[in-house]
């Protein structure tokens, strides 16, 4: 059954993957290297996996919370063989939402393709392909206790909850992106009208330092905003109202799928970020009693409509 092309969302119990193989490429926004990235459909119980096409042996990184090795700009995983796979977090922010379960990810390089610095793009392909309804049950990570990291001003907790919900505030100094929040619950329908489009963004000021460091290497206009003191540099500027804390829960929805699981909990975070967030990951799984793996009987991801709801969205 094609859930996407009919636009026929019920409260499906099973694992889902894509109709059929997709493919992108682009460039990494911190290496600078072209990448091509093929999405392919997968078997029941074969998770997520990224498989390193540039490499001949121990290429297969699955996503699963022992795999999370945590960095400060971007989201990573890395298998035992020490071989990674980083700023994963747009596309594993898209498999979320809309609840793929099973895939195989090759990919040419060690980091995956920017886009346009948002989820948009792979949300467009996988309305237009569809997913495929599988067989077995799928599992769900459900938060039974409230976990908390706390860095200094930044903090993220997660509380027990029956769906997925976000509360997200952040605090720049600079003027323009300021203070802000947003309170989030979590569906295909929502992602795809509030926040698959979000992008990414910095500060110019802290383009020279992110280089000098290694990163931001392949940033440009046409895969972050970039803010200089009290103006966007982008000529179109922003695509919507809060844009900036709306990448900030992209991100989050994108880090939370690290563990390979869709999530039942609900995220309070203050300035959050990946390295924040793939530690408050690794905090949950530390203690058995903060968790279980469930076969729901009511959990689903209810779109109540049946337009294409991309033909809605405006995006620059």
């Amino acid at each position: 059954m094609n859930i996407i092309n009919s636009q026929i969302f019920t409260n499906n119990l099973y694992q889902n993957t894509i109709n059929s193989p997709i493919f992108f490429n682009g460039v990494g926004i911190h290496s600078g290297k072209a990448v091509n990235m093929t999405l392919l459909p997968a078997d029941d119980d074969f998770g997520i996996v990224f498989k390193r096409t540039d490499l001949d042996v121990n290429n297969y990184i699955k996503v699963i919370p022992e795999n999370i090795d945590c960095s400060k700009y971007c989201s990573r995983l890395k298998n035992e063989h020490g071989v990674c796979v980083v700023t994963v977090e747009h596309l594993l922010s898209a498999l979320h939402s809309f609840d793929i379960n099973n895939i195989l990810i090759e990919i040419n390089s060690p980091e995956l393709p920017a886009m346009d610095g948002s989820s948009y793009e792979f949300t467009k392909k996988f309305i237009d392909i569809g997913l495929q309804i599988q067989k077995k049950p799928k599992k769900v990570l459900k938060i039974l206790k409230k976990v908390s990291i706390r860095d200094g001003a930044r903090s993220i907790k997660v509380l027990p909850s029956s769906h997925l919900s976000f509360s997200i505030k952040i605090n720049f100094s600079n003027n323009l992106i300021g203070k802000d929040e947003y309170i989030y619950n979590h569906n295909t329908q929502n992602f795809i009208e509030e926040i698959c489009f979000a992008r990414t963004f910095c500060l110019s000021k802290d383009v020279v330092k992110l280089r000098a460091a290694g990163f931001g290497l392949g940033g440009n206009l046409n895969n972050a905003i970039v803010v200089d003191d009290n103006r966007i540099l982008n000529e179109t500027g922003l695509r919507c109202n809060k844009e900036f804390v709306k990448h900030k829960i992209l991100d989050c929805i994108g880090d939370f799928y690290m563990s390979g699981l869709p999530l039942l909990g609900s995220i309070h975070a203050v300035q959050p970020g990946h390295e924040l967030n793939n530690k408050l990951i690794q905090k949950i799984f530390k203690n058995k009693n903060n968790y279980e793996i469930i076969e729901p009987n009511s959990y689903h991801m209810p779109i109540t409509h049946q337009d294409n709801m991309l033909n809605n969205v405006n995006v620059a």
